[in-house]
């Protein structure tokens, strides 16, 4: 069996529980000596107490104190309900991995464009194959058996370079004074 506490005894005592806190003391007073004495010796202390009134200072108003006394402390009982403070509950969970995270899309993007890639692979031709010449009629290209020469006219002091996929050619045209310089691309 569960006995109230003190508090709630001395309220009782006193007459001050709500209707439905005081039917349920008065049910569990009735079962219980132990309670029920305690209840009694602390009416025998309120009566003392106000045996006691008559002690007290004339001009003050001890009832009307008290009185006042309880509808602050109701006041501030209600007001406290009013006012919610938040409590601090439990902290949130963090992320603890943003690492992989932060991966994962990286990780999504590399595998879709795989996926893509196998399933159109790209076209595979054959590394074009050229030729690119410089001979004493001009400069030029071939490729495939089919060719284009950049014609130049006989001239002694033609110049010719070949560098990868360019040639060159430069000279003076001896009619005009004129520098010629031609370039063939291979592409």
């Amino acid at each position: 069996m569960t006995h109230p506490n003190e508090a709630r005894l001395a309220l009782y005592a006193g007459g001050e529980l709500g209707l439905l806190s005081h039917l349920r003391m008065a049910l569990h007073l009735r079962g219980c000596a132990r309670c029920n004495q305690h209840v009694e010796q602390l009416r025998g202390i309120r009566e003392w107490m106000r045996a006691q009134d008559d002690e007290m200072p004339a001009e003050v108003h001890w009832n009307s104190l008290a009185a006042e006394m309880k509808a602050n402390v109701r006041l501030g009982l209600a007001a406290g309900r009013c006012v919610s403070v938040p409590q601090p509950g439990p902290e949130p969970p963090r992320f603890r991995w943003p690492a992989p995270a932060m991966a994962l899309p990286v990780l999504l993007v590399v595998i879709a464009g795989w996926i893509m890639q196998s399933m159109h692979p790209p076209l595979q031709s054959a590394p074009p194959e050229f030729v690119v010449e410089a001979s004493a009629s001009g400069i030029g290209v071939e490729r495939d058996g089919r060719g284009f020469t950049l014609l130049q006219p006989r001239n002694e002091n033609v110049v010719f370079s070949v560098r990868g996929e360019v040639a060159g050619a430069r000279y003076v045209d001896a009619e005009t004074g004129q520098v010629t310089i031609s370039h063939v691309y291979a592409q």
